[in-house]
């Protein structure tokens, strides 16, 4: 199953990056957004980009038939691999594991700066695209919707989060 949003910013491309590249924006942020026990294991620049992988534990707002699957928290392994491309995009690939979950969790953002082409609209654009899938008999469908319905919601309130952090960031 798949989940894709477009996120639009007024804030430049390396204004909105900080969030995603920076120890401590990336540890506020996840803090921000209900995590707890957040941990940067690793950030290394590479050749075309960079490497970020974080671990942190979120709630776990699960229906009664997947609680005994998920619990009340669910410990969150992010690989995010970012790569400069042509026309200054820049694209993430994901993999997210749900440590003890049966469901595998990719996806990738393309960071695009669409204004400084068309001299209106947003400044930065970016296009957001999961996929979930799960090889679980019977539940298996049940827990690729509760998760894509709660990727969703994560998205949605990471949008809303930076939308009223990053204005502030400008006047550090």
């Amino acid at each position: 199953m798949q989940v894709s949003a477009i996120h639009d910013y007024q804030e430049d491309l390396d204004t909105i990056l900080r969030f995603f590249s920076e120890e401590k924006l990336i540890i506020e942020k996840y803090q921000k957004l209900g995590a707890r026990n957040v941990r940067i294991v690793k950030i290394e620049e590479t050749e075309d980009g960079f490497l970020v992988e974080t671990q942190r534990e979120v709630p776990a707002n699960v229906p009664g038939m997947l609680k005994s699957l998920l619990g009340n928290y669910n410990t969150i392994k992010q690989s995010e691999t970012w790569h400069w491309l042509e026309g200054d995009q820049l694209k993430c690939e994901m993999q997210v594991e749900l440590i003890g979950v049966p469901a595998a969790i990719t996806g990738q953002m393309l960071f695009s700066e669409p204004a400084a082409k068309l001299k209106s609209g947003p400044t930065t654009r970016n296009n957001v695209e999961m996929t979930i899938s799960s090889s679980v008999p019977f539940i298996g469908s049940t827990l690729v919707s509760f998760i894509c319905d709660d990727i969703k919601l994560q998205m949605q309130t990471e949008y809303e989060f930076l939308l009223e952090a990053l204005p502030a960031l400008l006047t550090e």
